[in-house]
């Protein structure tokens, strides 16, 4: 009878144990299948939709001086690197040969005048044909023609500034010959400049004539700053690119035509944007997504986004101010499993963007 009773007690005792070890399984296995998370928690804010872009620094104006006639250059009127006014005269080709025809076109000029005048008269009385007269009112458009041909190799002959601005280094000496086109020196105005860039054909449409934009260059801490005047009329189909000019003045010389340039525009600003840490993001198939946290448990939700900052995208569509949504533990977090909040993160301002 104590043997039974001893068989009792131990059948009993292991369906204890047993039971206390299922027990100590279920609550490990709830444990391992409860996250902690660290959230974020989805206001409305103000944000500017800004690209960045590199382009370069280009003068206003910018020709190369080049002689339209040949000759000998008897006048080098300028220094290499200094300012120029417009309308100053800064190369002298040698034109005493034409100024010479010139004189003696206008002498027989005066002759040929006189003579078709005479003929004029003689011809209102019949006293010559009409032939005759047309003879010498021909020389008198002939010699018109030299005359004129003649004081446009004189001006030629003179290179004068059509606009101020800096010279630069020259390539010919004073008394050297030189042919019809060859390159003297470079003339280029600095004050103001052009900033030239590209940007993506998708922010072209929001291009406006007088948008302000910022820009450093290489080699100076300095922000400046300018406003677009002009844009090409379509966009680059090899860079599927919009090209775009700025102007801005340079008073002090600071920007030099050819420097590198980064550009930033501030398209436009949006109200009400929906920010969230990018680092949040859960990319599948085709699609971006986040873990919503809600009543204690992760739900998958598909979203939209738009505008990327360095830290934080914008949420277009799948959210709502408000919600809380998860940014730790992605890699293990699965729908619906349950959750539990660590902490919670409010927006950051620009300053983390």
């Amino acid at each position: 009878m104590k043997h039974c009773h001893r068989f009792v007690y131990l059948i009993v005792l292991a369906l204890i144990i047993n039971g206390c070890t299922n027990a100590d399984k279920n609550t490990t296995s709830t444990i391992k299948t409860t996250i902690a998370v660290e959230t974020f928690v989805v206001q409305p804010e103000t944000i500017s939709d800004i690209i960045k872009a590199s382009g370069s620094i280009q003068p206003n104006e910018k020709m190369e001086l080049r002689s339209e006639v040949a000759g000998r250059i008897v006048n080098m009127n300028f220094k290499e690197g200094t300012r120029i006014d417009k309308g100053a005269l800064l190369v002298q080709i040698d034109d005493s040969e034409l100024k010479a025809q010139l004189q003696k076109y206008n002498a027989q000029m005066r002759i040929a005048r006189e003579d078709e005048n005479r003929k004029q008269q003689l011809l209102s009385i019949n006293g010559i044909s009409q032939e005759i007269y047309d003879g010498s009112l021909a020389r008198v458009e002939e010699l018109e023609a030299d005359i004129a041909l003649t004081d446009s190799k004189i001006r030629k002959s003179k290179i004068e500034a059509p606009f101020s601005g800096k010279i630069g280094l020259r390539y010919v000496s004073e008394g050297a010959w030189v042919s019809q086109g060859e390159i003297i020196s470079t003339l280029v105005q600095t004050d103001p400049v052009k900033i030239e860039f590209s940007i993506p054909e998708r922010y072209a449409s929001l291009i406006t004539v007088g948008m302000k934009i910022s820009y450093t260059v290489a080699g100076s801490e300095k922000e400046f700053t300018g406003r677009v005047y002009a844009a090409e009329p379509q966009i680059d189909a090899n860079t599927r690119s919009l090209k775009i000019r700025a102007l801005t003045s340079n008073p002090n010389g600071e920007l030099i035509p050819g420097a590198f340039a980064e550009i930033t525009i501030n398209l436009r600003q949006i109200q009400g944007a929906l920010m969230i840490p990018t680092m949040s993001l859960v990319p599948l198939l085709n699609s971006q997504n986040i873990f919503l946290i809600s009543n204690g448990s992760a739900k998958l939700v598909q979203v939209e986004t738009g505008i990327r900052h360095e830290k934080l995208v914008q949420v277009t569509s799948g959210i709502s101010a408000g919600d809380t949504i998860a940014i730790s533990g992605l890699l293990a977090l699965k729908d619906r499993m349950p959750v539990t909040v660590k902490s919670t993160e409010q927006n950051k301002k620009s300053g983390d963007r």
